[in-house]
C-alpha cells in the first residue's frame, strides 16, 4: 500500500514539473519574442581636418536641428575657405554628399553645394570642400553636412564654422596635446610647473576632478599606474583671436593587479596666445570610473564606485529602502536588497570603448520613481546614441518591471535643441507623480505628460528666472501670477503630486514675490507697493517688509519682519536661509546694506537606508561608494541586463510649444550650458565669473570673456555738455542715436516719464539694448571693445558714457563738463560700484544673422 503510494506520489510530481517547466517555456519564448535587446550604433562619423589632425568629431542627427543651440564645435577656416573632411561609414553605403552654409541661427541660407569629389575606401571616405565667397570674416556660421545613404535617410552633422586668419589654433592645438602628453610623464611634466596655480583651492583629495589649482602630483596622475586606451578626441569649444576653449575626451586603464578598471577622462583647457609665449586659463580633469558590475564591486554593505564625482551621480530608493537606483557614467543601475539583485537598467555603452559613438556623453538620466516590489520609472534624455532613436535629440520615459526584468519606453518627447539645453532645463523641474503625469520644464514653460493617455499640456508658460521656485524634490512648484515679476499680487502654488492649486494673495497696497522651498514649505516675500520703484535705468528695487515660511496646506508657520528692515533676496543652505537686508535711512529715505539675517529650521531630514559616501583609499585618494542597509552576499549575488520590450506604433510626444515674447540668454562655460536667463544682466554676471559666454535664443554672442585689444576708443563720439534745455542724461542718449545715425530730442521724451531703456529700444533698429545693471566694469569692456558705449547713470541722476579704455584706464565722456577725459581702472570701478553699477548698453544683432 505504502509502495503505491509512493509511486503515485512521484508520478504526479514528475508530471507538475514537467508541466511547470513546458509552461515556462512558453512564457519564456514569449517574452523573447516580446523583448530585444537595445540596437547598435549605425550612423556614421564625422571628423573634421585641420593641419593635417582629425579634431571636432560630429554626430549624425536624424532630423534638422535648430541650429542656434547646436554649439559643440567650432571649425576654423583659413583664407582660402577649405573645409576639410573624413567620414567613417561603419559599414554603411553613402548614396551622397552635401552641405550647407546657414546664418548661426539657422534662419538664413548662405549656400547648398553638393560634395562630388571625394576618396574613398571600404571604411572611409575623405573629401576637401571650398566655402563660397558669401561669409565674412570673423563672423560664425553653422555648417551642416549632410549624408544620404541606402536606406534613404538624410543624416545632418553641426559644426560652426568662422573664417580667421590670425586665431593661432595650430599653436593651441599644439600646446594643448603637449600639455596633455606630459601629464604621463613626471620627468616631462616638470615643464608644465610654470603653467599651475597649485594653491588652497585646489582638492588633492580626489583624482575625481583635477584643476589648475591642483598640486603636481594629482596633475601627473600621482601613483596611480594609468594608461592610455584611446587617443584623445580634440573638441575645439570655443575660438577667438586671444583665446581657445578646447576638449580632449579620452579612456585610460589602471591596472589593480590581476584585474584592470576602465575610466573615461574629460580634460577642458583654456589658454590664451601671445607672440611671446601661451598662457594656461583654466584646466580640469575629469575622471570617471566605468562601473563594471561583473568584477568584484561587492563586500559586506559596500557596492564600491571607485573614483568618480560625487555631485555627478543620483541614488534614489524605495520608501522601505529594499530597492535602491543609482546613476553612474550616464548609465543607470539598480540593486534589489532582499532578492540580492543588481541590474543595468540602461547605457549606451556596451563595452566596446573603440566604437566612439557608443562612448558619446551627450545624454543623461534622471531616476523617477522606485517603489518596493522592484519597479523603476526614469528619463533618458539628449542626444540617443542608438536604439530606437538613433541620431536624435529627446526625452524617453521608460518603465522598468521587476517582476518581469524589462524595459519598456512609455513615452517619447522629441526636441530641436541640444543636450546642454535639456540638461538645464530638466535640472530645475523633471518629475512624475503617482497617477503617472510627467512634469518636466522647456523654454520657460511646465509641461505635463499623460504617459497612460500621452496627452500633453502646458501648466504654465513664460516664466522667468526670478518668478518661479521648485522645490529640491521637485514636488512642490511656486510661480507669480502675472507678466510683470516686480507687481505681481498673486502666487500660485502647486503640488504636482496632487495637482492641487493655492493661490496666496498679497494684502492690499502690496506686491509678493517667492524665494524658495525650505523642504516642501514655501519661503516667500511682501513689499509695499509704492516701495518698489525703478531707478533712472529703469531697474527694479523691491524692498520686502515681510518673509513668510508657508506649508502647503495654507497654514504659516514662521513670519520675519522687523521696523526699518527690509529683505532684498535670500540663499538657502540645509536646514538655513540667509536673508539680504537693507535698512532704510530715516533722513534721505534710501537704503544702505547691513550684514544677513538667518533664519534656522528645526526640522530635521529623514535618513535614507542607503546612501553615497566618500572615503580615502590610500593612493587611490577618495572613491565614492554606495552604503546599502545590510550586507551582500557576493556568492548569491545576481547580475541582470533586462531586455527593451517591443511595441507596435509610435509613442512620441509633440509638444504645442506656447508662444514665448521673452528673450533668453544661455550662459555656456567649461561644463555646457550653465544657466537659462531671462534677465541678461544675471546672464552677464555669471559668464564672467565662469569665464563664459552669454548666447542669445537666436545664437549670437551676447557677451564673452577676454580677447579685449590693449586699447579701444569711440573716435566718432566728441564731448558734448548740459544745456539750459538738456540734462546729462538726455545728452547721453542723444549721443548714443546720433552715433548710430539717429536723430532725436530725448529730452522731451524723459520729461513724458519714458525710461532710458525704453527710449533705445524704440529708436534704435538692427540692436538688442540691453540693461545689465548689477554687472561689473569690465564686463562692459566688451562693448567698448566693440565700439558700441555705454550708459551709466549716477545716484545724483546724472549720467555718463563710457567710450573707450586702455590697460589702466576708462575713457569718459562726461556732459556735465562737456569734456572727454581717462578715469583710472580701479578708480572707475569704485565710482560706479558706489552708484550701483548701473549700466545699459545694447549687441549688433543683424551683425551675425
Amino acid at each position: 500500500m505504502m509502495k503505491k503510494f509512493v509511486l503515485k506520489f512521484v508520478y504526479l510530481a514528475a508530471v507538475f514539473f514537467i508541466t511547470l517547466l513546458v509552461v515556462s517555456g512558453v512564457a519564456n519564448q514569449g517574452n523573447a519574442d516580446m523583448t530585444v535587446e537595445m540596437a547598435p550604433a549605425s550612423f556614421p562619423m564625422v571628423h573634421m581636418v585641420i593641419g593635417g589632425r582629425e579634431i571636432n568629431g560630429l554626430y549624425g542627427h536624424g532630423q534638422p536641428m535648430e541650429c542656434s543651440f547646436q554649439r559643440g564645435s567650432i571649425t576654423s577656416l583659413g583664407a582660402d575657405r577649405k573645409v576639410g573632411i573624413v567620414i567613417d561609414k561603419y559599414g554603411q553605403r553613402v548614396t551622397g554628399l552635401s552641405f550647407e552654409v546657414r546664418s548661426i541661427d539657422g534662419e538664413r541660407l548662405v549656400e547648398s553645394t553638393p560634395i562630388i569629389s571625394y576618396q574613398e575606401t571600404e571604411e572611409r571616405i575623405a573629401a576637401e570642400f571650398t566655402v563660397k565667397d558669401l561669409i565674412e570674416a570673423g563672423t560664425e556660421y553653422m555648417l551642416v553636412l549632410l549624408l544620404d545613404n541606402e536606406r534613404g535617410e538624410t543624416i545632418r552633422y553641426y559644426t560652426r564654422i568662422i573664417q580667421e586668419e590670425d586665431y593661432y589654433l595650430q599653436e593651441k592645438l599644439d600646446y594643448v596635446l603637449d600639455f596633455h602628453g606630459r601629464t604621463f610623464d613626471k620627468e616631462e611634466a616638470r615643464e608644465l610647473t610654470k603653467y599651475l596655480e597649485s594653491n588652497a583651492e585646489g582638492d588633492n583629495t580626489t583624482f575625481g576632478r583635477v584643476t589648475i589649482h591642483s598640486s603636481f602630483q594629482q596633475v601627473t596622475w600621482g601613483e596611480l599606474a594609468v594608461s592610455k586606451l584611446t587617443e584623445p578626441e580634440v573638441t575645439i569649444k570655443e575660438l577667438a583671436a586671444q583665446t581657445g576653449s578646447l576638449e580632449l575626451s579620452y579612456m585610460v586603464k589602471l591596472d589593480e593587479g590581476d584585474r584592470s578598471s576602465l575610466y573615461n577622462i574629460k580634460e577642458f583647457y583654456r589658454v590664451r596666445y601671445t607672440a611671446d609665449r601661451i598662457y594656461l586659463l583654466d584646466f580640469e580633469r575629469i575622471m570617471k570610473q566605468i562601473f563594471d558590475e561583473r568584477e568584484e564591486v561587492a563586500a559586506n554593505n559596500k557596492i564600491a564606485l571607485g573614483i568618480t564625482l560625487e555631485e555627478d551621480m543620483e541614488l534614489r530608493e524605495s520608501d522601505g529602502g529594499n530597492v535602491l537606483a543609482f546613476t553612474d557614467g550616464n548609465r543607470l543601475f539598480s540593486y534589489n536588497v532582499n532578492d540580492q539583485k543588481l541590474s543595468r537598467l540602461f547605457s549606451f555603452y556596451n563595452g566596446d570603448y573603440e566604437d566612439k559613438r557608443e562612448c558619446l556623453q551627450k545624454h543623461g538620466i534622471k531616476i523617477l520613481d522606485v517603489d518596493e516590489a522592484g519597479n523603476i520609472q526614469f528619463a533618458v534624455y539628449g542626444y540617443m546614441n542608438r536604439g530606437r532613436h538613433e541620431g536624435q535629440v529627446g526625452i524617453a520615459v521608460y518603465h522598468f518591471s521587476g517582476l518581469a526584468n524589462t524595459v519598456e519606453e512609455v513615452a517619447y518627447i522629441p526636441s530641436q535643441s541640444s543636450y546642454e539645453i535639456l540638461h538645464a532645463e530638466l535640472e530645475q523641474l523633471c518629475y512624475i507623480n503617482k497617477t503617472n503625469i510627467f512634469f518636466f520644464m522647456q523654454k520657460g514653460a511646465v509641461y505635463a505628460v499623460n504617459l497612460e493617455s500621452r496627452s500633453c499640456e502646458a501648466m504654465v508658460s513664460g516664466l522667468k528666472e526670478e518668478s518661479y521656485r521648485v522645490s529640491d524634490s521637485n514636488r512642490m512648484v511656486v510661480w507669480q501670477q502675472g507678466d510683470d515679476r516686480y507687481a505681481s499680487e498673486k502666487l500660485v502654488l502647486m503640488n504636482l503630486n496632487t495637482r492641487q492649486r493655492t493661490e496666496i494673495a498679497a494684502e492690499e497696497g502690496d506686491y509678493i514675490a517667492p524665494l524658495g522651498f525650505m523642504g516642501e514649505d514655501l519661503i516667500y516675500g511682501a513689499a509695499h507697493a509704492e516701495d518698489v520703484v525703478q531707478d533712472s535705468t529703469g531697474s527694479m528695487l523691491f524692498p520686502m517688509y515681510c518673509v513668510k515660511i508657508q506649508n502647503e496646506n495654507g497654514q504659516v508657520l514662521k513670519t520675519y519682519q522687523e521696523d526699518g528692515i527690509y529683505v532684498t533676496g535670500s540663499g538657502i543652505e540645509d536646514n538655513q536661509i540667509n536673508l539680504y537686508r537693507l535698512q532704510r535711512l530715516e533722513t534721505s529715505g534710501g537704503y544702505t546694506e547691513i550684514e544677513n539675517d538667518q533664519i534656522v529650521s528645526t526640522k530635521t531630514e529623514d535618513r535614507s537606508s542607503n546612501r553615497l559616501e566618500a572615503v580615502a583609499i590610500d593612493k587611490y585618494g577618495k572613491i565614492i561608494q554606495i552604503a546599502v542597509k545590510s550586507n551582500i552576499d557576493t556568492r548569491a549575488l545576481k547580475l541582470l541586463v533586462p531586455k527593451e520590450v517591443l511595441f507596435e506604433g509610435e509613442r512620441e510626444i509633440t509638444l504645442t510649444e506656447e508662444e514665448e515674447e521673452s528673450c533668453r540668454y544661455y550662459v555656456y562655460g567649461k561644463n555646457g550650458v550653465e544657466g537659462i536667463f531671462t534677465d541678461e544682466g544675471n546672464a552677464v554676471s555669471l559668464a564672467n565669473k565662469l569665464a563664459g559666454e552669454v548666447i542669445s535664443e537666436r545664437g549670437g554672442f551676447v557677451w564673452r570673456k577676454g580677447n579685449l585689444r590693449q586699447k579701444n576708443q569711440i573716435m566718432a563720439i566728441k564731448g558734448t555738455a548740459v544745456t539750459e534745455e538738456k540734462n546729462s542724461l538726455a545728452v547721453c542718449l542723444d549721443t548714443i542715436l546720433q552715433y548710430e545715425g539717429i536723430m532725436r530730442n530725448t529730452e522731451y521724451m524723459l520729461d513724458r516719464g519714458e525710461m532710458p531703456l525704453h527710449i533705445l529700444e524704440e529708436h534704435l533698429e538692427g540692436v538688442r539694448v540691453l540693461d545689465l545693471s548689477g554687472c561689473s566694469l569690465d564686463a562692459m569692456l566688451y562693448y567698448l571693445n566693440q565700439d558700441i558705449p555705454v550708459l551709466v547713470s549716477l545716484n545724483d541722476g546724472n549720467a555718463l558714457l563710457l567710450i573707450g579704455f586702455n590697460e589702466v584706464n576708462t575713457v569718459v565722456m562726461n556732459p556735465q563738463t562737456g569734456t572727454i577725459y581717462k578715469m583710472g581702472m580701479n578708480d572707475s570701478a569704485q565710482m560706479f560700484q558706489e552708484n550701483g553699477n548701473r549700466f545699459v548698453t545694447y549687441m549688433r544683432e543683424d551683425s551675425f544673422l
